[in-house]
């Protein structure tokens, strides 16, 4: 048995010939000298860095010419604990010494070559979505990011800094990882949960620098301006000398504060704050608005996570896949809650969704359920439907006039439509909610009945595919996001909408 106290003694050269020949024969083992050398670096003699880099020059010339001639030199130096030795122990521990040296300097790397050194890591890479990203042109796949500068070209990225810090990047975005407290953002989004353990984490900008307090944050930068928007806590803006020298003042901005800070301007200019505009967080945390969706008994609901890639149903066997296409922004963005939602077009790669294995619906009755956003006022765009030639059921929709359009296939094959009378505002979630109860056709916005017409039964259908946010063909794109989509195989009431719209409103009342 080869312990530390007996490589100690084997260092110092208080060692017998039969002590000395086990460790010379338990060094032939490769992870043994690994050991040796680990111990032998933290001994005392060999913590003198003069008389190592002479043993690791002369071990590593020895060790290229197959020989141990040069290494003998050693030998002869005035070393006290080696002068101890007998020949037969001196050649051993020579032998040894070699060895170690040669690990030490290059762990018997066999072209003689140093090992790359481990790279030391500012952050951690914790989750990443559909990500591509790279430094130096070459794509960067490791669990952290050491000191340098990145693009992230597509997708989403979660990062971990010190204190805990969260820092979510939108692509296309390109920025410098300075260190574990320090990220400079030269173009694109970002946001950043800063717990207090870690207060004074800063992002610089071209424009400024945002020195957190212990808060929730955005920032884009984009064009030659800089935005940054609080969600809670304090952060401190300070702007950069303006050109010619003129120094500008720091700004502190509080919950729900936001501004833009550019060159022309001689302070940072408010703005309203876009509680929309970033995406927080990718996870999809549990709701009283979903508990209150289940209690209605869905046969399938979509909530649009950021995680899951967006079309993930529960029941996970209806689970679609999300479309992408051209754009800047990844198909996914900041939901109505906290959480995420299906982006479509929007200068976003995504355009819509599909669900191949749908939920049946064939009771003849149905409620569809959804929270939709509009970014412009684009004729047409689907928000979700079968409908495909003479297949499929039901649409919810714009028509070509911009209003939102509910359609069924009924029963002898017809398709039968009511339409609102007003638009859709931009730029807001909006509870949108069709049902038909094989009487009447009808459109809820946020629980207010706005179009009802006479309609018979339903027609069954139970394979059709769904598509979200455009139809079959690839047209009729929605531009916005959809989120939280519900369907159910019978007519939801009066009640039973002003309810579901109730718990949403209490559900943003916690999330602003």
């Amino acid at each position: 048995m080869v312990d530390d106290e007996l490589i100690d003694r084997f260092l110092d050269g208080d060692i017998s010939n039969d002590e000395a020949a086990r460790v010379s024969q338990w060094l032939e083992v490769p992870a043994n000298l690994k050991r040796f050398a680990k111990r032998a670096e933290l001994h005392a003699d060999l913590r003198s860095a003069l008389r190592r880099r002479s043993i690791q020059s002369t071990a590593l010339k020895a060790h290229r010419n197959n020989g141990l001639e040069p290494a003998l030199a050693i030998a002869k130096e005035p070393d006290r604990s080696v002068r101890r030795l007998s020949r037969t122990t001196l050649g051993v521990a020579v032998v040894s010494l070699v060895t170690a040296a040669c690990l030490l300097f290059a762990f018997v790397v066999p072209t003689g070559e140093p090992e790359p050194a481990v790279p030391q890591y500012l952050a951690t890479v914790v989750s990443e979505v559909d990500a591509i990203l790279t430094s130096n042109d070459l794509n960067w796949r490791e669990t952290g990011l050491a000191a340098g500068e990145y693009q992230l070209e597509q997708g989403l990225l979660h990062l971990r800094f010190d204190g805990g810090v969260m820092v979510y990047v939108e692509a296309p975005a390109r920025f410098d990882a300075v260190s574990s407290q320090r990220l400079v953002l030269h173009h694109g989004r970002m946001s950043a949960s800063v717990p207090p353990a870690g207060v004074g984490f800063t992002v610089e900008t071209p424009e400024a620098d945002v020195i957190d307090f212990g808060t929730e944050f955005s920032v884009d930068v984009e064009s030659g301006t800089s935005e940054v928007h609080v969600f809670d806590g304090l952060v401190r803006v300070q702007p950069r000398t303006r050109k010619g020298g003129e120094a500008r003042d720091a700004v502190d901005l509080r919950t729900s504060q936001a501004v833009k800070i550019d060159d022309a301007a001689q302070r940072p200019v408010d703005i309203a704050i876009a509680r929309d505009r970033f995406i927080r967080n990718f996870d999809e945390p549990k709701r009283n608005y979903a508990r209150s969706v289940k209690k209605f008994s869905p046969v399938a609901f979509y909530r649009m996570p950021i995680r899951d890639r967006g079309l993930v149903s529960e029941p996970p066997e209806y689970s679609g896949t999300v479309l992408t296409g051209g754009g800047n922004r990844p198909p996914h963005a900041r939901g109505v809650f906290a959480g995420g939602s299906l982006r479509v077009r929007a200068e976003s790669t995504g355009r819509g969704g599909r669900v191949d294995s749908p939920p049946p619906l064939g009771t003849g009755q149905f409620t569809l359920a959804v929270f939709v956003y509009r970014e412009t006022r684009a004729k047409g765009g689907t928000v979700a439907t079968n409908i495909r030639g003479d297949d499929g059921s039901f649409s919810l929709a714009l028509d070509q006039n911009g209003r939102v359009q509910a359609t069924i296939r009924d029963s002898n094959g017809d398709l039968q439509s009511v339409a609102t009378d007003a638009l859709l505002p931009l730029a807001t979630w909006r509870h949108v909610v069709m049902t038909a109860d094989g009487e009447n056709l009808r459109i809820y916005e946020n629980s207010q009945r706005v179009a009802s017409t006479p309609c018979s039964t339903m027609a069954a259908n139970d394979s059709a595919p769904i598509w979200f946010g455009t139809e079959d063909d690839g047209v009729g794109l929605w531009d916005g996001r959809i989120d939280e989509l519900v369907l159910f195989d019978k007519p939801l009431r009066d009640k039973d909408i002003a309810d579901l719209y109730q718990a949403a409103l209490e559900e943003l009342a916690r999330t602003e």
